[in-house]
């Protein structure tokens, strides 16, 4: 009963002078993904004062995706008059279990920090935090053992000290930020004075954030829904063989149990375009088979594309592109691998061109009689001839991007002494972290940075490392993204899995549909939504609108 009274005349005395008016409030709803619709686990949910941000409160929500705050509401009443003191008052309730309330008053402006220990001067907790001349409230939630426990402000050359009384141990968050309860202003901003709306905002790492403003009022339905920062980003993969495939019968538009394409896999992946590779195998279709093979591999897509009419698209253009992206269809776009496939005449690179390709490899593993791969033994010291050079020029006439994957190391060099447009390397790893000659070398991945190109990271674990395969996972792959970044920049990286393209893909990674789990380890390795939607498409696409968009 007198612990009822002693509240009873602190809540009037507290009302009488005016500092401040409180209200319980109740905020709850549910988080949502929203391509499944299926609650979100642990998604972090912020609620600030927008007329008093120094409070403000967090909770998670469930398994469910559901969450529910219950708080006790301060919103700030302000004068012209000065605290007349620095003072630390006792805390309310006291003793307590588990939490109680420290007020203090600050008179000048600066840096204030509240500290707790125990008995015997162990600290259990402290904050460091700016103020404002003003009343303030710090809530406490018991921490540490039971007994009594010493508090102490200390602002500028000031400082005071008070007990508590903990009735029982606990290991909740200890001292909370401290909220603003009686400021200073002037007339003119005192006139501008509202009611408090509360900033909503919910989060959680690989996905994209969403707020909303409400009233101080009990609300039990404050829903959201939230998109994946894979989902909201364009994506585009550099490099993908399925076409292979699809000339012998495969079906996209079906989801398949092997292989690792199709179209139902790459809607799951959020893969928005594709770059697909006309590539023709030398040995199965040497010259003149090769330039013939390619058409029937283009018109084999051309027979998907009206099956599935409603789901594709064959975009030549960017804003093709853009236009199946808005459409939420899946843009397929050529790439031809390996120069043999023009079998040495200009025309035919010309009609591929018109086709619809907009970058040739220049060459495979096989040289050609005008370029030299890497897997040939002449690669450092055997380049283009005169033939090649006229490639080089008429790929930069037409508007047809120059990838150098496979490509010889003196071949890349004499590309880079014509060419004035940027480069790639559709589907290549960092030859410093796996020594392979498919792989890149630190010299040749930042000329092509230097041509304003970028490099399609691949997904090939036997390119990615020598480490058995069942070990090579996404945080590899992160590996050789990590290097290119580290040595020239986040703006020349994107994705070249080479899925379909005979591949053992990396833990993780196993097929398209898979894609959205390297987005989200690349946030939760430090890279920023920014970087991704750049290494998921926005920095090729820059190279695809600066060659391929040319006047």
């Amino acid at each position: 009963m007198k612990e009822f009274i002693v509240a009873r005349i602190f809540f009037l005395l507290f009302s009488f002078v005016g500092l401040c008016r409180t209200q319980d409030i109740t905020f709850g709803g549910t988080v949502k993904d929203s391509l499944s619709l299926v609650g979100i686990d642990s998604a972090r949910v912020d609620i600030v004062n927008t007329t008093n941000p120094l409070e403000k409160y967090s909770v998670f929500t469930n398994v469910n995706g559901q969450w529910l705050y219950s708080f006790y509401s301060t919103h700030v009443e302000k004068s012209n008059a000065l605290p007349l003191s620095f003072e630390l008052k006792q805390n309310f309730p006291n003793p307590f279990n588990p939490s109680t309330t420290i007020h203090f008053s600050i008179r000048s402006a600066g840096a204030a920090t509240m500290s707790v220990y125990n008995s015997i001067g162990q600290l259990l907790d402290e904050r460091t935090f700016a103020v404002v001349p003003g009343e303030y409230s710090i809530k406490w939630t018991s921490k540490g053992a039971a007994g009594v426990l010493f508090y102490s402000l200390r602002c500028g050359n000031q400082q005071m000290t008070r007990k508590m009384i903990q009735l029982d141990g606990g290991d909740g968050v200890g001292l909370s930020s401290p909220v603003l309860t009686h400021g200073i202003t002037t007339s003119s901003s005192l006139a501008k004075q509202t009611a408090g709306e509360y900033l909503i905002t919910v989060s959680k790492i690989g996905y994209e954030p969403d707020s909303t403003l409400v009233q101080p009022l009990n609300n039990p339905n404050i829903n959201f829904t939230l998109t994946t920062v894979h989902q909201r980003a364009f994506v585009i993969d550099l490099h993908n063989d399925i076409l292979e495939l699809v000339v012998n019968g495969y079906q996209m538009g079906v989801r398949h149990t092997t292989n690792q394409s199709d179209l139902p896999r790459f809607r799951e992946g959020g893969v928005d375009a594709q770059m697909l590779s006309l590539w023709v195998d030398p040995n199965e279709f040497p010259s003149p088979l090769s330039y013939p093979r390619v058409l029937e591999m283009a018109d084999s897509f051309q027979s998907q594309l009206t099956k599935n009419a409603s789901l594709m698209v064959h975009a030549k253009t960017l804003a093709e592109i853009q236009a199946a992206h808005a459409t939420e269809k899946f843009a397929g776009i050529y790439g031809v691998e390996g120069g043999h496939a023009i079998e040495d005449d200009l025309n035919k690179l010309i009609a591929l061109y018109h086709l619809g390709a907009r970058y040739m490899t220049i060459t495979w593993n096989n040289s050609t009689s005008w370029a030299t791969s890497a897997a040939d033994p002449l690669s450092a010291s055997k380049g283009l001839d005169d033939f090649g050079r006229q490639v080089i020029k008429t790929m930069d006439s037409l508007g047809m991007i120059i990838d150098v994957s496979h490509t010889g190391i003196k071949t890349i060099d004499d590309i880079l002494a014509i060419t004035k447009n940027p480069i790639i390397a559709s589907h290549s790893g960092v030859r410093a972290l796996r020594n392979h000659y498919r792989n890149l070398t630190d010299d040749q991945i930042i000329k092509i940075a230097q041509s304003g190109g970028v490099i399609g990271v691949v997904f090939y674990t036997s390119f990615l490392s020598s480490a058995p395969r069942s070990t090579v996972n996404i945080d590899t792959v992160i590996k050789h993204i990590d290097y290119i970044k580290n040595l020239v920049g986040i703006d020349y990286i994107a994705i070249g899995a080479d899925y379909d393209g005979g591949i053992t893909a990396p833990v993780g990674l196993e097929d398209v549909s898979k894609m959205p789990a390297l987005t989200l380890a690349l946030l939760k390795h430090g890279y920023t939504t920014a970087d991704v939607r750049k290494i998921l498409g926005g920095n090729f696409m820059r190279v695809f609108k600066q060659v391929c968009e040319h006047e």
